[in-house]
């Protein structure tokens, strides 16, 4: 398919109905290309799908070595993934970081570099580029490596600025909404609830947020899920945690009326990717589908059933996913916590034992209390985190013969 890069219209189309998105963009590919550099012409190679084997493709490539060379193709992609794909893995991203930006405008093309900005008409930092002499595919848009690294140098520093903003923005309502920092006063709210919550106490900046990236789609969307809330009745401080508090305590005791479903499906033509994500906590909000954070990776993820909301399930080293490590990591500490258990129940039961075989000499009882009643302190230490199991085992060795 044809696809102009220097369109500034329909490059980016995300649909959303039944817990899934259909995401279509711009993103970038990479072919093997032949360089004359006599005449400064490139000729595209066969691809890897054209081969029976993989041993054929590679004897096929072995004939150009010499002359061999990398292009990034301007392409169109259509994704089918579950709700929230596209969000989580924005917010994973880490923009700090030169190289992962780089794989950011791989995957997601022209919409990752454009900025924010009232002008729409700013330009393609890619088209003086784009111009190479392409013998035998005209109908296609292609790149230098060097020349998409340099596109991507020339606007790091300014657009990673925005990215991170908004990744920082994303992340707050998130923590938020599914109370990821166990926060007490929002312990009994639905995430729709926190998410109004978050709204009110930080009107301004939320709606500041809200204004700039409506701008960028065909169709402005927000989400409303309760009718009758008297907001003004509520105390406004300025301060975010003491207006979400009274916010929350003012819902607590007026019980409001709620609208399960304002939109079923919509679809949004979105110009720049910060849209998307955006677009997508709110689908989020609506259907009511949680996100955590991964305790091995850190990062973020909708969990595939209510029990696994510890790890996620992106593979992370050696072929295996977050949820195969946790789990191992879970068992593993799990024979440990066995081993120390029987033998706490091994020493006691012995200096019982010894206890019981010498009434005639009281110390021994005495110690056997004693030690009971120490071991029993350090298993509450353990359990509010003062102390480890690995020193309560090093401690059952130092006394079990005392």
């Amino acid at each position: 398919m044809k696809f102009d890069i220097v369109s500034r219209i329909y490059y980016m189309k995300m649909s959303t109905t039944n817990n899934m998105e259909l995401f279509t963009r711009d993103t970038f590919s990479t072919v093997n290309a032949t360089y004359n550099k006599a005449n400064d012409t490139y000729t595209i190679l066969k691809e890897r799908n054209e081969f029976k084997t993989k041993k054929e493709y590679t004897k096929y490539l072995s004939t150009y070595s010499d002359s061999i060379c990398k292009l990034y193709k301007s392409d169109f992609t259509a994704e089918k993934n579950k709700l929230g794909t596209t969000l989580l893995k924005f917010l994973n991203y880490d923009f700090t970081n030169f190289d992962s930006f780089v794989e950011f405008i791989y995957n997601y093309g022209l919409p990752s570099l454009v900025f924010n900005s009232d002008d729409k008409d700013i330009g393609n930092p890619f088209n003086e580029y784009t111009n190479l002499n392409v013998t035998n595919d005209k109908k296609n848009i292609f790149l230098t490596e060097k020349d998409f690294i340099l596109v991507c140098k020339n606007n790091y520093e300014a657009r990673k600025e925005f990215l991170i903003d908004y990744q920082t923005q994303f992340k707050t309502i998130i923590n938020f909404i599914n109370n990821l920092s166990n926060t007490d006063y929002l312990k009994d709210f639905s995430i729709a609830e926190r998410f109004y919550i978050y709204k009110q106490a930080d009107f301004t900046n939320y709606s500041d947020m809200s204004i700039i990236l409506s701008s960028y789609i065909t169709l402005t969307y927000d989400v409303e899920p309760m009718k009758f809330l008297n907001i003004n009745s509520c105390p406004n401080t300025g301060n975010f945690e003491e207006n979400a508090k009274a916010i929350s305590e003012y819902i607590k005791n007026y019980p409001t009326e709620y609208d399960d479903e304002p939109f079923s499906s919509l679809c949004f033509n979105c110009h720049v990717i910060e849209t998307a994500c955006f677009i997508s906590i709110l689908e989020l909000v609506k259907n009511n589908i949680p996100i955590y954070i991964c305790k091995h990776c850190g990062n973020y993820f909708i969990p595939s059933s209510k029990k696994n909301t510890l790890y996620c399930n992106n593979i992370y080293e050696h072929g295996k996913t977050c949820q195969e490590i946790g789990a191992m990591i879970t068992y593993n500490e799990k024979l440990k916590k066995d081993e120390i258990t029987s033998l706490y129940r091994k020493t006691l039961s012995a200096k019982k034992m010894l206890a019981n075989r010498n009434p005639d000499i009281p110390m021994y009882l005495e110690k056997y209390e004693q030690w009971k009643k120490e071991a029993n302190e350090f298993k509450k230490d353990i359990k509010q985190g003062k102390r480890t199991e690995e020193e309560f085992k090093k401690w059952i060795e130092e006394t079990r013969k005392k």
